[in-house]
Order: C-alpha cells, then structure tokens, then sequence
C-alpha cells in the first residue's frame, strides 16, 4: 500500500509540474547578520530570571497563561501551561513550588472533559479568562483542544515529575482513577501502535507521537509508584512500539516522516510528499522531536545525521525562521534538543539571540512554553557542566 501511494503521489506531482505548479515551498530570505562574538552565559542567572517570568503567568485559581495580562483575556492552553508546570517543578524544589505546581494540577483535574462534556472524556479544552486588575472576572471553555493525545501525554509526565520532585506520591494515589482514564485518551486515537491527534484528524503526527511516548513512560512509574500492575502493564504495551518499532516506522534516511495517515486495514502511510528542509515548520522543526523527548539516543547515528541535515537547512540558533519571517514563535524546543546533543556552541548562540528578543519588557510573541523550554534548556546545561 505505502509502494502504491507513493507512485501516486510522484505521479501527482510531475503532472503538477507539467502545468507549471509549483510543489515546494518558497523559502523567504533573512536579512544578514553582523559577526559577533558569543561567549558562554551565566546558565544559573538566566535561569532564574526565566523561572521568575514564568512564576507569573500563574493565574489566581491556578491555570497558568498562555501570555499573563491584569486586565483583558487571557487564554489558558492546557497542554503548554503543562510544560510550563514541567519546566519549574525541574527548576525549583521547593514546598513553596510545590504548592503552586499541585494548584495547577488540580486545576488540571477538576476542567478534565467528562462524557457530558466531549465524546473523549479526559480530554481538556483550552479556556478564555477574562481579567481585572489581576482579578479573575469569567472563566470560559473554548470548546476546542488543539489534541488529545499530546495534552495528556503532557498531563501526565507532569504527575510523575511532580510527585518524584516533591514526594507526594499521594496526589497520584488520590486521583487513580482520573490517571486511568489519561491513559484512556491516549489509547482512544492508537491505531497500530501509534495515535492520532485527535477523533476528528487521521494524521499521526511525529511531534504529537514524541510527545505521546513521555506520557507513556511517565504513565509506567506511576504504576509502579501507586502499586496499579494494570496500569503500568497497559502503559509499558503502548511504549514498547516506540521502543522497539520506532526508527523502522519512522525514519527515513536521514530524516524523518513527519506526519503519516492512518488506513483502517492497512496501517500506516507517509502522508508528507512535499517534504523540504526549506519549510521550517512542521518539515524540519519536526526533526529534532524523537531527541527532544528521548525517544532515540542523541548518541544514536540517526540523531547525529538528522541533527546535522536541520543545522546544514537552517541557521535556527541565530532564529533565523524568525529573522526570515516564517515563524513567529522562538521555538526554545530547538535549543532544548541542541543541549540533549550536546552541541554548547549552538545553545549559547540561540541564548543570545533569544535575549536580544525578549529582554527586557519579554513581550509576546514570548509565551509560556517557549519560556518554558528555554529554562529546560538552561537546566540541562547547568546539569552537565
């Protein structure tokens, strides 16, 4: 089946050709930069500063700001105000954070979907809070979630980085049942071994897979941890596909796929015909994501070449994407993958750069996940140092 769609496909695109369509992307140019000399930052003093900013997008009832504002709306996207909530619970060990992280996770808990609410309980939508002065005025679900898979995949990687960081393995105990119906989300969208994002979309996504596979391996030890021998036998099936299967599945030379069709009979197919390292997003942002959540070893011969095909298609440390128009967003995931390679040099050069952008009044388009995986990134420079 895969053979048949991809003669289809080149098919498609050489009578595209024909006529005069045009079947890549066009990459918009950056302007030049100057040279200048990077030198390696204070991890530490960056750090705290970053872990300071997002400390502030905790909301009065516990959700946590996609972007803070006093007054206004402010939207609460569950699955980054989670990674947010990841990235201090690794900073910051404290019973005062750890205070704060469990108020977002009940949080979490208490707007999970119900069969009332959406035909995938335990899924979560994303909300509009409307502020002043600081106060919260409304609090309106959206009706909408961008996945359900990642959000809680995130979910729970949070409930087990939570309860080893501060001990409060009773919190896991405490909300079983809510756990086992996380993992439920997860499985509701698996199809041969892999999920989709959601009920609606067939496409199974490499980022959202990555991302699923923590969730998966977080679910495990909570198993283990609360004595739940069903849960961590379901969780462990589920991500012994990408222990075993996930290069074969996913990998292409160099590359990977990164979104794939679900066919009921017969399995998976590429669903990325168009693939160019010139289209940063998803193309080659999608790239470093099996590193990101170690999925593959950063140490693993695919890693390296992938890692350095991104880095030969695009100057990402200096934002390049940004600089060029493509992206908006600063993308701090790509510097938290450059530190899992151990590629310094890079880090630090997106560190500058990414000062330059947000300091000092960090306005949007900074947002708490971007935030989030730059403290992520500090915290591992600082570990293996």
């Amino acid at each position: 089946m895969q053979q048949i769609f991809e003669k289809l496909t080149a098919a498609l695109l050489s009578l595209l050709a024909i006529f005069g369509v045009s079947t890549a992307p066009a990459r918009p140019a950056a302007e030049d930069l100057s040279p200048v000399e990077i030198s390696r930052p204070d991890y530490a003093a960056l750090a705290e500063e970053e872990a300071e900013w997002l400390w502030s997008q905790f909301l009065p009832n516990g959700a946590i700001a996609f972007y803070y504002h006093d007054n206004g709306e402010v939207t609460v996207n569950p699955y980054f105000s989670t990674y947010a909530a990841i990235a201090l619970t690794a900073y910051d060990g404290s019973p005062k954070a750890g205070r704060r992280i469990k108020g977002f996770i009940e949080w979490y808990f208490s707007h999970m979907n119900t069969w009332k609410d959406d035909i995938v309980p335990g899924s979560i939508y994303d909300y509009t809070v409307t502020m002043k002065d600081g106060a919260i005025v409304s609090e309106q679900s959206t009706g909408k979630y961008d996945s359900t898979d990642s959000y809680s995949a995130f979910f729970l990687r949070l409930l087990w980085d939570y309860a080893e960081r501060y001990g409060d393995y009773e919190l896991l105990k405490a909300h079983a049942s809510e756990i086992k119906t996380l993992l439920n989300v997860i499985y509701l969208t698996r199809a041969h071994g892999y999920t989709f994002a959601k009920p609606a979309d067939l496409h199974v996504y490499l980022m959202d897979n990555c991302e699923v596979y923590t969730g998966l391996t977080a679910a495990e030890k909570i198993g283990d941890a609360i004595g739940d021998d069903c849960l961590t036998q379901k969780a462990a099936k589920a991500a012994d596909v990408y222990r075993t299967r996930f290069l074969k599945d996913w990998y292409r030379g160099g590359r990977f796929t990164y979104q794939m069709l679900a066919l009921p009979v017969w399995g998976y197919v590429d669903a990325d015909p168009l693939f160019s390292w010139d289209n940063f997003y998803p193309d080659a942002a999608a790239q470093v994501y099996p590193v990101l959540w170690d999925v593959i070893s950063p140490d693993s011969p695919e890693a390296k070449l992938v890692y350095e095909n991104f880095c030969e298609s695009w100057s990402w440390e200096t934002m390049e994407y940004v600089r060029s128009g493509a992206e908006v967003y600063y993308w701090g995931a790509l510097a938290l993958a450059a530190a899992k390679m151990g590629d310094e040099a890079r880090v630090n050069t997106y560190l500058h750069y990414y000062r330059q952008r947000v300091s000092p009044e960090r306005a949007y388009p900074l947002y708490c996940f971007d935030s989030a995986m730059v403290l992520m990134t500090l915290i591992t420079m600082m570990n293996a140092a």
